[in-house]
């Protein structure tokens, strides 16, 4: 053999092994592709949002999740960031990634430079339907429509909690905490749980409370826009925890199994001795404004943690899936062993 073939036989082999080895380790995605895109009217305008059907379905109605972008984002974003639609066909729920009105929600902060703050729109009423219509086209149990997001989209999931109690039986906040401007329009719901993923290095949403930065330049993190001022992550807590009649407090930690990442999650969840109404929380130390475990992010360095520490499609379906009233079970249905 002379040099130029073993050259190119080892280059390739190389090659091959480095393929493999990536391919290995990117995660299993539902393709975009075979998720159905929908455009229905609300409020006048034209809304647009993808869904995913299990293949295989077992129940005569199926459980709804909602998984909401952040600001700047999109469902299709959303596909590839959580992976959920991979948990949908495991568990046998319709995963929806709506998209927001100029790629943004009107959560309740009101944000001056915001054309959906401007707008008004009415997202809540959209988000009903979107029920509505996903009901004529695959039966939907009322009694298990949940919402999760993250940023912007956490937001909105704590408004859909307030001005839909009789729709969403229970939401998570991923990178958001309660905003200053929904506290002034809203009671929280009694017997509606909700949780909270924070970390304590977001630079957008401040764990601490205050003002809300977003990044004006992707590639200047220095430019920074007002976006509403927030409560503090422990005020959150005691801000959804208002309603209960008896207030009950575990605490726990989660150790590191990442040998980059040596730091300890606390858990705090509190529980309504009265009622099935559970609030809890994940705050990760050093953590920044993501969704941990996400795919779709720029890189590992930048964003902090994205370790399996934390994997926040099960953090969710499992607590939707506690959260679910036991006396409402029926066979071996979704969220409710």
């Amino acid at each position: 053999m002379n040099w130029i073939s073993f050259t190119k036989k080892l280059s390739l082999s190389l090659l091959m092994v480095s393929l493999s080895f990536f391919c290995k380790s990117l995660p299993s995605i539902v393709p975009v592709k075979e998720h159905k895109l929908e455009s229905i009217s609300s409020d006048g305008i034209l809304r647009t949002f993808r869904y995913y059907v299990p293949k295989q379905i077992k129940e005569n109605r199926l459980p709804v999740i909602f998984i909401l972008h952040g600001g700047g984002g999109s469902g299709e974003g959303m596909i590839y960031l959580t992976r959920m639609s991979e948990k949908a066909e495991e568990y046998g729920f319709i995963a929806v990634y709506p998209d927001g009105y100029a790629n943004r929600w009107n959560d309740g902060r009101k944000i001056p430079h915001s054309l959906t703050d401007k707008r008004n729109t009415k997202d809540v009423e959209f988000f009903r339907d979107m029920v509505s219509h996903l009901d004529t086209q695959i039966p939907v149990d009322y009694n298990r429509i949940h919402a999760v997001g993250i940023s912007n989209g956490g937001f909105m999931t704590q408004r859909l909690l307030c001005e839909a109690p009789d729709l969403f039986s229970s939401g998570y906040s991923v990178a958001a905490v309660t905003s200053k401007g929904l506290k002034e329009i809203c009671n929280p719901p009694p017997h509606k749980s909700i949780g909270f993923i924070m970390g304590t290095y977001d630079d957008v949403v401040p764990y601490l409370g205050g003002p809300v930065a977003i990044p004006a330049d992707p590639n200047n993190g220095t430019k920074r826009i007002a976006a509403g001022d927030v409560l503090s992550y422990l005020e959150s807590l005691e801000f959804w925890t208002s309603p209960f009649v008896c207030k009950e407090e575990t605490k726990s930690k989660i150790r590191h199994l990442n040998k980059f990442w040596k730091r300890d999650i606390e858990y705090s969840k509190f529980t309504d001795c009265h009622s099935d109404q559970i609030v809890e929380g994940y705050l990760i130390p050093g953590g920044g404004h993501i969704w941990p475990n996400g795919f779709y992010y720029q890189n590992e360095k930048q964003y902090g943690y994205l370790s399996k520490d934390l994997d926040t499609r099960e953090i969710v379906l499992q607590f939707f899936r506690t959260t679910y009233k036991k006396e409402k079970l029926v066979n071996n249905a979704p969220f409710g062993n």
